[in-house]
């Protein structure tokens, strides 16, 4: 380009004279050019302030001073929604603690930067609350839902001719907007406070999509964690891997970004199917019955050619294989991921999920550009795995996940390993509790009567993990399956054919993994899906390695029975079920419509929820009064499939008492493996007593196909199955016998100091509460109302004949008592008792009449068996003695009127 010249040397080029005052006014133009060239004050500070600066380019960029962090904000990026991840880059041994999980109120949070005055502020706009502007509700809306300022940042300099802004948000990695303090401290249980002086950035790294910055933060107590703050109360965090806990140092890495639209198209949730959701409160429905819009969480894929019938995806799903994974485990977990493109393959997509080994450079595994599977080591996990996504909050578009899997899991499997039980041993004395009713309990019977003090305290603490930033529905398959896993080998080294233990363990990672990876995809468990094939079906291969050994990896099952049994097989799904297929199907078909125009193609995929392999049922479901929606059962007859897993645990309790300790060994596995098994066995009790009074629900609408009774009263012949297969294994004289060689070796190495080897009280407990699950006031309730909505109805007064039947089946056969059944025998008279003297409206009338009628009849037989008491024991007679006289003083009490 060239220059224009001035008007005196146009003169000399022309040969024109110009008066002076012409050559004047030139000569005064030139210098207003000269001085309109000088920079502003603002931009020489500007660019002096940057001059000696580390700059880090990316979509945010920034200038690290130090301890500093200056962003460079263009003046029309404010105002614009950013979004802002953070993740634990280490960790600490605790639940909320662990290296790879996601903190804030959201996993992905979404803010702004609003200029006021010489500050930018952090402002959170209304996620929760939404309306459109043209509603008719907009106005009032807008006064009552406020957006939230979480932070205040100083502008250093301007750059008025770049509109530049440089701002000091060294504040906002240092974890008070994500409530970091507070997770360090609920999670160490102690009063836990940032250090400023030993905290720093550690790298700030940039990218053409996004930001990255790590800080290592240091946490300083004085008195150190584990003082009965609320996590380390519950088991969930003793902090051995601090070397002193005083000192909790951490590092996070924060990704950031500005949001853009992609395209994306938000999906409606269906109750049919079950999907994670993004949930609002839409001011545009206020008018309806249901003002809650939910966006199902998805990932956004689309074929890069729509018109072909297989396509790859524009950006396919891309999982990363830390290397903290051992090497001899990545095929066995990339197995379980992979195997999720069956789905993905019926809707035309070519490799839409696939695996890639961690990159050499710019890798950090808490970095928000990669879908990250790790393995963590730690003394204890309450989860196991966990897989943790993150969000677009404003769509529900999942942005990126992250699966953790505890080395443990690994290690029980290998080494055969069994957690220690005795914690279940006198649990809690609550069994009476339940023969009355208590509007003011909120938990299952089933959990308020088998769960651990520490149990129950886990599960509030996990609803309260979600102020953390975490999902709603924390996962412990992998932990539960794990333990259950080790049982179930030990039954398979006793069956004919051997099996081989690393295969085993591979084939469990596998299943594992799936599970996991169903949730980064978006879909919540399905605790409905065991109920797909029978036990018999579940021993043919062939079948099992086409449809799996559930409709859904998302449920949580045991071992395959049938292959433990005989050796060999599918001990786990090799594949995902017809159900995960069918769920895809709902959230990644492409419609290429709006939000409301697909609804017509998605109601009708959901309209097939009838049909086989298609019962969807999650965890608000489980373990209550529908015996199909059950944790670790199996078997569209699951009464069938526990019958045959109590046989397997007998079968593992024999091979321990035949086999173990070997020479050179202690007892203590011998031990675990008894006990376990017990327990094991008693879940399988507790899976039965569910078909009692039980409601079978179905999710299905009006005219779906396969439509099933949305709550129909169990099967009276199944309900009367169940009973008499609990007498028969649980209640019946001589449930659980062992060899007294065994039961005075029950040693352990965990308890050496305390351990008494009581499983007297360990059996009792079980089978007390197995009995106050029969005849728990909401049992009976159900009962009763079962028997009023269908003919031939499996009613109270047989229900009552079978359990009492049972637990004083030796009373008039001339047969002393054993200690045990003693024990049982008096807390049955305690409950009935409890019943027939409950207060008007505590229990179902019937279930008092037939209380009173039990204790009457069961008084005349004692009685009559002590009139033939020469072949009893002492213990027996002083047994049925005081009983019946305490069963008497009841029945013929009278009402003492204070005067």
């Amino acid at each position: 380009m060239t220059k224009s010249l001035s008007l005196a040397a146009l003169a000399v080029v022309f040969g024109v004279c110009l008066p002076a005052s012409g050559l004047a006014q030139s000569t005064g133009d030139q210098k207003a050019e000269v001085k309109k060239e000088e920079k502003d004050p603002k931009v020489t500070a500007y660019e002096t302030a940057i001059k000696d600066l580390k700059r880090i380019d990316g979509a945010f960029p920034m200038y690290q001073r130090k301890k500093e962090i200056l962003l460079e904000l263009p003046e029309d990026k404010l105002g614009k929604i950013f979004l802002l991840q953070a993740t634990l880059a280490t960790g600490l041994d605790s639940a909320l603690l662990h290296a790879g999980m996601p903190i804030g109120n959201n996993a992905v949070d979404a803010f702004r930067f609003d200029r006021n005055e010489e500050q930018v502020w952090l402002v959170r706009p209304t996620i929760a609350n939404r309306w459109q502007k043209g509603d008719d509700f907009a106005l009032g809306a807008e006064r009552q839902f406020q957006e939230a300022i979480l932070g205040s940042f100083k502008i250093e300099q301007q750059n008025p001719e770049k509109k530049l802004l440089l701002v000091n948000v060294t504040q906002l990695f240092y974890g008070d907007v994500i409530r970091l303090s507070e997770m360090v401290s609920q999670g160490l249980g102690g009063q836990y406070m940032l250090d400023r002086e030993k905290s720093s950035v550690e790298s700030v790294k940039g990218f053409p999509e996004n930001s990255t910055v790590q800080m290592k933060l240091h946490y300083m107590s004085p008195r150190g964690g584990g003082g009965g703050g609320m996590m380390a109360l519950l088991g969930l965090s003793a902090p051995i891997s601090l070397e002193d806990d005083r000192s909790a140092p951490l590092k996070v890495t924060y990704s950031v970004w500005f949001r853009k639209e992609d395209g994306y198209t938000p999906r409606n949730a269906d109750p049919r199917i079950g999907y994670f959701t993004e949930s609002f409160f839409s001011i545009d429905k206020y008018l309806n019955t249901d003002r809650t819009e939910r966006y199902i969480n998805r990932f956004h894929l689309v074929k890069k050619d729509p018109t072909a019938k297989v396509s790859e995806a524009v950006k396919p799903i891309v999982f990363t294989l830390d290397n903290s994974i051992p090497a001899d485990y990545r095929e066995a977990v990339k197995s379980g991921v992979l195997r999720w493109n069956k789905a993905f393959d019926a809707l035309g997509f070519k490799n839409a999920v696939q695996v890639q080994e961690q990159p050499k450079e710019n890798y950090d595994h808490a970095d928000g550009r990669y879908n990250v599977i790790r393995m963590m080591v730690s003394p204890s996990s309450p989860f196991g795995a966990i897989s943790l996504f993150r969000t677009d909050p404003f769509t529900g578009e999942i942005l990126n996940v992250g699966i953790t899997l505890d080395g443990n899991i690994i290690r029980d499997l290998q080494q055969e390993h069994l957690r220690n039980v005795s914690s279940h041993v006198g649990a809690g004395k609550r069994a009476l509790e339940v023969m009355t009713r208590d509007p003011q309990r909120t938990t299952t019977d089933d959990e308020f009567l088998f769960a651990t003090p520490a149990e129950m305290a886990r599960k509030e603490a996990f609803a309260k993990m979600s102020r953390f930033g975490l999902a709603g529905e924390l996962c412990t398959n992998a932990a539960e399956q794990a333990s259950a896993g080790v049982l179930s080998w030990i039954a398979v080294q006793a069956a004919p054919v051997k099996a081989d233990k690393e295969e085993y363990v591979k084939k469990f990672l596998a299943d594992c993994v799936s599970h996991e990876v169903g949730h980064a995809l978006g879909l919540r468990h399905n605790f409905a899906g065991s109920t797909n094939l029978s036990t018999n079906e579940l021993a043919d291969d062939k079948l099992t390695s086409e449809q799996g050994t559930s409709a859904s990896v998302m449920d949580y099952t045991p071992a395959n029975v049938q292959a433990v049994l005989k050796g060999s097989g599918n001990f786990y799904a090799p594949v995902i079920g017809p159900y995960d297929v069918w769920a895809i199907k709902y959230g990644y078909s492409d419609f290429g419509k709006t939000t409301t125009g697909e609804k017509f193609q998605l109601a009708q995929i959901a309209s097939a929820s009838g049909e086989r392999g298609h019962a969807f049922m999650t965890d608000e479901d489980a373990d209550s009064w529908n015996p199909y929606a059950v944790r670790f059962d199996g078997g569209s007859d699951p009464l069938v499939f526990s019958s045959k897993m109590i046989v397997a645990m007998k079968r593992a309790r024999d091979y321990a008492i035949l086999n173990l300790p070997r020479k050179g060994e202690s007892y203590s596995k011998r031990t675990n493996v008894v006990l376990s098994s017990i327990m094991r066995s008693f879940r399988e009790g507790r899976t039965a007593a569910r078909f009692v009074g039980g409601i079978a629900a179905s999710r299905n609408f009006k005219g779906d196909s396969g439509e099933k009774p949305t709550m129909a009263p169990v099967n009276p012949a199944l309900q009367r199955q169940a009973a008499k297969m609990i007498a028969a294994n649980f209640l019946a004289p001589g449930a659980f016998k062992m060899p007294e060689s065994v039961l005075t070796s029950l040693s352990t190495d965990e308890n050496e100091g305390s351990w008494t080897a009581p499983v007297r009280d360990f059996i009792g407990f079980n089978q007390q509460n197995l009995v106050a699950l029969m005849l728990s006031a909401s049992a009976s309730d159900r009962i009763a109302e079962n028997s009023y909505k269908v003919k031939g109805a499996y009613g109270l007064d047989e229900h009552y004949q079978i359990v009492t039947g049972a637990v004083f089946a030796e009373v008039g056969t001339n047969q002393s008592i054993d200690p045990l059944r003693r024990d049982l025998q008096r807390f049955l008279v305690n409950g009935l008792t409890t019943i027939a003297g409950a207060p008007n409206g505590a229990v179902n009338e019937d279930s008092r009449m037939l209380a009173s009628q039990s204790l009457s009849s069961l008084r005349n037989k004692m009685l009559a068996q002590l009139k033939h008491s020469d072949k009893l024991d002492n213990m027996t007679r002083l047994h049925l003695k005081d009983s019946s006289e305490s069963i008497g003083r009841f029945l013929n009490r009278t009402n003492v009127v204070a005067r």
